[in-house]
Order: structure tokens, then C-alpha cells, then sequence
């Protein structure tokens, strides 16, 4: 059963999929999801081929994604559900955001400006996403929070290849 949870997560598809099973149970559940949803990251991060450098990878991007969160929560570009700081379960996605950068991400580290593009437009989309199901909600209008967003994003994702390339070894000939 491991090693097909394994093969399937080092797969784009099944790592696509499984981050996605992930990440709807840690923003529509939230607390109320918590054993699903560090069910579902250890699966992400332990059925892998390169445990140590993605434990790694997990450490570093949640560190510098918890940070930017808290900044900007600090500064009321949004507040999570509940007056958290930082819930629990957004911790929890950010060390599961780590196991998509070298697995269903992977095509983006052959260009950074092309993953500088999507940071600007898929960390927007997903917040935006659990600003709908009631995880986040948003300290400016629309626009000028997605705005921001896209532009911390549009930072954030290429310093993720970065890091990773730092790791693995093998991501720099992709």
C-alpha cells in the first residue's frame, strides 16, 4: 500500500490530486478537519522517493510562507477565520504546499519568470478560493487584496524553485 501511495504521489497526476484532496480538507475543514488533513501530509510528504531534501524543502517554504502570512495578516490585508494569527490548519498547507514544487509544479522550474506568473495568478486564486468557503477574509476590497497577493506570489513561487533546486539535485536538468 506504501509503495503504490508513494508511486502515485510521485507522479504529476496523483500528486495534483492528492494536494488538492489536502488542501479542500485543510480550507473548507479547517479545524474541524485537522486528523484528514495531517493525514493527507504525511502521505505527501512521506510517501516519496527523497524524504530528507523534502522535509527540508517543507521546513523552508512553510517558514517563509508562514512569515509572509503572518505579515500580511498583521497588517490587514486578511484575517484568517477564528482571529487566528496563524490556524492551525494553514501551517499544516503550508508544509503540504512544499511536496507540489518538485512533483505536479515540476514544469514551472524550467523558467521563473513563467513561475513568477503563475505565483501572480494562482496564489491570488487560491485564496481567493478560501476567502469563498469562509477561511479568510479580506481586510481591503477585492481587487487591491488579490492585487498584493499576486504580487507576494508572483516572489514567493520562484524563491520556492529556488530552494528546491538547492535540494534536489535532479530538479536543475528539468
Amino acid at each position: 500500500m506504501l509503495n503504490q501511495l508513494t508511486k502515485l504521489n510521485e507522479s504529476t497526476v496523483g500528486n495534483a490530486l492528492l494536494f488538492n484532496a489536502f488542501w479542500f480538507s485543510a480550507c473548507i475543514g479547517r479545524d474541524a478537519f485537522l486528523p484528514l488533513t495531517a493525514a493527507l501530509l504525511l502521505a505527501l510528504l512521506l510517501c516519496v522517493k527523497q524524504r530528507h531534501a523534502t522535509f527540508l524543502l517543507a521546513s523552508r517554504i512553510a517558514v517563509i510562507g508562514l512569515l509572509s502570512d503572518a505579515t500580511l495578516s498583521h497588517s490587514g490585508v486578511y484575517q484568517f477565520a477564528g482571529g487566528d494569527l496563524l490556524p492551525i490548519w494553514l501551517i499544516l498547507l503550508w508544509a503540504g504546499f512544499a511536496s507540489i514544487i518538485t512533483r505536479s509544479l515540476r514544469f514551472l522550474n524550467r523558467n521563473l519568470g513563467l513561475a513568477a506568473l503563475f505565483g501572480a495568478f494562482g496564489g491570488p486564486s487560491s485564496y481567493f478560493a478560501g476567502h469563498r468557503f469562509g477561511g479568510v477574509e479580506f481586510g481591503y476590497e477585492l481587487m487591491p487584496t488579490l492585487l498584493i497577493i499576486g504580487f507576494v506570489w508572483a516572489c514567493l513561487l520562484p524563491l520556492f524553485f529556488f530552494l528546491a533546486r538547492q535540494l534536489f539535485n535532479d530538479m536543475q536538468a528539468s
